[in-house]
């Protein structure tokens, strides 16, 4: 009997070291994308450990807030939360007061001692080559590391990023666009792309087209659970009809490779914020080309449908 339970804790331990360390870089509340992003890596903890969520861009505190809300609804309180540099005050779309913030207001925000940009550039220093990066909001807090130590970003074992238009725009179809999370911070959006680290971006080819209809709305709403329910009230804060899940791609080109097809290329970020393929230099990005949105779709909404994500009694 003793041997048997040394066999299944060294068991356990083994399947627990085997998971993928990860963080999470979202800029919660305003489109519902990051909500929908969120849940389902919550759904996947027997793939990834989640060593922390940051903030980024805006109103950082309030991100935070609704993102430990959302955790503390599944019983998840000990992932620690970090926020990122506040933004709100450097335009007046930065300062604005997302309607899904309305469903934590008032749940009490626990802050780290660190910031977004230290936590991410600790855990790097600490797991070099260990760690991916979901990163599903404008890229603040990465300019933020490479201005502190242009290198870090490299120890990352790679960054999934949603981020930019490389043939298709949000119509999705051509012409390419100038993508949010580009071109509200386009100085850090250059210093991301040109950072040296391995960039696998989730750009508007891949994302522009995963719309989830009314009845995939109906399912998570009538499942009735912490997690979905949660979902539905924050898409219905939202406001509006049919979401594009454009950052719960991001985790799907990690989790899913084989729905996707990719291509490596060199990028650049113009002035503008549009994100261009330059022909003949040496790739410096992986962007994705093609995606089975059916596939990715069917399979996201069993991880909604199929959780059971409590509270902490």
């Amino acid at each position: 009997m003793k041997k048997l339970l040394l066999f299944l804790l060294i068991t356990i331990q083994a399947l627990a070291q085997q998971k993928q360390k990860v963080i999470f870089d979202c800029d919660l509340g305003d489109d519902i994308d990051d909500a929908y992003a969120l849940s389902l890596l919550l759904t996947m903890q027997d793939r990834y450990e989640i060593l922390g969520i940051t903030t980024c861009y805006g109103r950082t505190e309030d991100r935070a807030r609704l993102a430990q809300k959302i955790l503390a609804n599944v019983g998840q309180s000990h992932i620690p939360v970090y926020v990122g540099r506040n933004t709100s005050k450097e335009n007046e779309r930065a300062n604005w007061f997302a309607e899904q913030f309305y469903w934590a207001e008032g749940f009490p925000l626990i802050t780290q001692q660190q910031s977004a940009a230290a936590f991410i550039r600790s855990s790097l220093t600490k797991f070099p080559g260990e760690v991916v990066i979901f990163s599903v909001g404008p890229v603040t807090n990465f300019a933020d590391i490479i201005d502190q130590d242009p290198q870090v970003l490299k120890k990352a074992k790679a960054i999934y990023a949603m981020f930019g238009s490389f043939r298709i725009g949000y119509s999705a179809q051509a012409p390419i666009n100038a993508e949010w999370n580009v071109v509200v911070d386009i100085p850090a959006a250059k210093k991301f792309v040109h950072s040296g680290a391995n960039i696998i971006y989730a750009g508007l080819d891949v994302t522009a087209m995963v719309k989830l209809d009314r009845p995939h709305r109906d399912k998570i709403l009538q499942r009735q659970s912490p997690l979905t329910n949660a979902l539905s009230g924050l898409n219905v804060l939202w406001g509006n009809e049919t979401p594009t899940l454009f950052d719960p791609v991001a985790i799907g080109m990690e989790a899913y490779p084989t729905l996707f097809q990719t291509e490596k290329v060199h990028i650049d970020v113009d002035d503008k914020g549009f994100t261009r393929l330059i022909p003949g230099k040496a790739p410096n990005a992986v962007i994705g080309k093609s995606i089975d949105t059916n596939g990715f779709i069917d399979r996201i909404i069993k991880k909604y449908l199929y959780q059971n994500l409590q509270p902490t009694r």
